[in-house]
């Protein structure tokens, strides 16, 4: 295994202006995403109000089911005692979702020993899982490549309805077919018994999406002492009540600081990514095991086109008696994460950036600052089979995806390889056809009207049958070149997968089938430098 480090430009503007220093964006930041600010920030830290030790009971209680391990300990302690998080979360994927979640929480790990080395005092990882979210059909898909082809295998949730994450029972049996069908796709190999074994042991002993999730976290991490915690969990929910409360009194401002400043992004040429309304509680609340998102309507709270309805002080009695039925949205989530926890950095995607830019007057409502926003690290795993084609055709991660120098590869070759004579011949014969289907259209018309739609059709039917000469003339040729072309398939199917990265899109799992069930931890002794550059890592 070995480590490259490159520039590639992030697709989005706002994110390529974040990461570049333009003043533009990071104006709407109360820190530069830079761990020389990590000091300023835990100055202002110090203040923050935790009930440390509530907390990392809550914590230690709801990994306790996984087992704990000793640096998870320590860092259970270390938080105790005064340590702040550095904080990433994700929602609760299948099979862990697709890699950027793994590399978010390696992320989290190397930035918290980095702040603690520099900084000389403790700092503790934190995964965030966002198990309110009922949105399954983000979570319940997985990808694989079969056939030279990007494939995408959905899990049937509509049985779930709108229950969260953490609330909708996993149909085992469901599931495990679903899997199963999953692992067939995969090749043979090595490790691929201990693998299922793995994966199939953690479905056996969940209850839930998150359970499930929370598990194969706490495999690949737990030596590293990552902590993670279900936003929501009961005890947590109840620790939160105070501040759901204050959430309700400052709603009507929340969401209008919200609104004008997604205003702003837009007059200096970003995109309003949340679209947030002026009426927006930015709260859900379950009714009758369904998650309702909240608006402001004429004094009152109302979901679900009016269906349902609450005055404000039901849903302030509603935020200190039962916490549990109310969740956040993506407005809230970081002020509640704020609230709650000590963040010294918190580590964020492209999406969630882009978010995060709309909340720095929410979080000044609130008597709070936002914390340093730290880009995660972006990785690219790379198969020996695909660096040795990379080899063949000479070609760098940055011709694959920066340049897209594979598609220019396969059109040239298809121009190379064309019968420009067989097709020639073809589109000359159809057009002499046309020539003179027009003549016996003619012809035809002088005896009856009723026959030109006659011939049209009958002229359309032999150009269709000419066009399909053609193509299976060219699928021939193509056939014949189907090596050099599989080849290219193949690099764009590992390394830009559906024209995207391949963090976005594959989980973990094929590449642990490949390389062993240690590969996470393999990744975490690399050398990794906390900065802007892509992570090449060849395999």
């Amino acid at each position: 295994m070995r480590l490259e480090e490159q520039y590639a430009a992030p697709p989005s503007k706002l994110m390529k202006d974040y990461i570049n220093g333009e003043h533009t964006i990071r104006r709407y930041f109360s820190y530069e995403p830079l761990q020389s600010e990590f000091e300023a920030r835990l100055n202002k830290l110090r203040s923050h109000s935790a009930d440390r030790k509530k907390l990392s009971g809550i914590i230690s209680g709801y990994m306790k089911p996984n087992g704990i391990s000793e640096t998870a300990a320590a860092h259970l302690n270390d938080f105790e005692n005064g340590a702040p998080v550095v904080v990433t979360g994700q929602q609760a994927g299948l099979m862990s979702g697709p890699l950027y979640t793994v590399h978010k929480a390696i992320s989290v790990i190397l930035l918290a020993k980095q702040a603690s080395e520099q900084l000389n005092t403790k700092v503790v990882p934190l995964f965030w899982i966002a198990g309110e979210d009922h949105d399954l059909a983000e979570i319940s898909h997985l990808y694989r490549e079969v056939n030279h082809r990007v494939e995408k295998l959905n899990f049937p949730h509509a049985e779930y309805g709108k229950h969260s994450a953490s609330t909708a029972m996993l149909n085992k049996e469901k599931v495990r077919s679903f899997l199963e069908e999953y692992f067939r796709g995969l090749p043979e190999t090595e490790h691929s018994k201990s693998l299922h074994g793995l994966a199939f042991s953690y479905l056996d002993n969940s209850a839930t999406f998150t359970d499930f999730f929370s598990a194969i976290l706490n495999y690949f991490f737990k030596e590293e002492g990552l902590l993670y915690i279900d936003a929501a969990c009961p005890e947590l929910r109840a620790y939160e009540a105070p501040y759901f409360v204050k959430m309700i009194e400052r709603s009507e401002e929340i969401a209008a600081s919200v609104y004008e400043t997604e205003q702003a992004l837009v007059q200096d040429g970003y995109s309003a990514v949340i679209g947030v309304e002026k009426n927006a509680a930015n709260l859900f609340i379950t009714v009758n095991g369904e998650r309702i998102l909240l608006q402001r309507e004429k004094g009152v709270f109302t979901g679900n086109n009016g269906s349902v309805s609450f005055t404000y002080e039901e849903l302030v009695g509603i935020a200190k008696t039962s916490p549990d039925l109310l969740s956040n949205n993506v407005v809230t989530r970081p002020l509640m994460q704020e609230m709650v926890f000590p963040v010294l950095a918190f580590v964020g995607g492209p999406g969630e950036i882009a978010y995060w830019a709309a909340f720095k007057g929410a979080f000044n409502l609130l008597d709070m600052e936002m914390p340093v926003v730290m880009p995660r690290l972006n990785m690219t795993l790379i198969t020996r089979q695909t660096e040795s084609l990379l080899t063949k055709y000479n070609l760098t991660f940055l011709n694959v995806v920066n340049e897209h120098k594979v598609t220019a590869l396969k059109a040239e070759l298809e121009e190379a390889i064309r019968e420009k004579k067989a097709e020639a011949l073809i589109e000359s014969l159809q057009e002499k056809l046309a020539v003179e289907y027009e003549e016996i259209k003619e012809q035809f018309s002088l005896i009856s009207k009723g026959l030109t739609p006659i011939v049209e059709k009958n002229l359309q039917i032999h150009l269709k049958q000419l066009t399909f000469l053609k193509h299976k003339l060219q699928d021939e040729v193509m056939l014949q070149h189907s090596t050099q072309f599989n080849h290219y398939a193949m690099i764009e199917n590992e390394l830009l997968p559906n024209s995207g990265f391949q963090e976005r899109i594959y989980n973990p799992f094929p590449y642990l089938n490949l390389y062993g069930l240690d590969l996470v931890k393999d990744i975490l002794k690399l050398r990794i430098s906390y900065d802007k550059n892509h992570k090449i890592i060849y395999l």
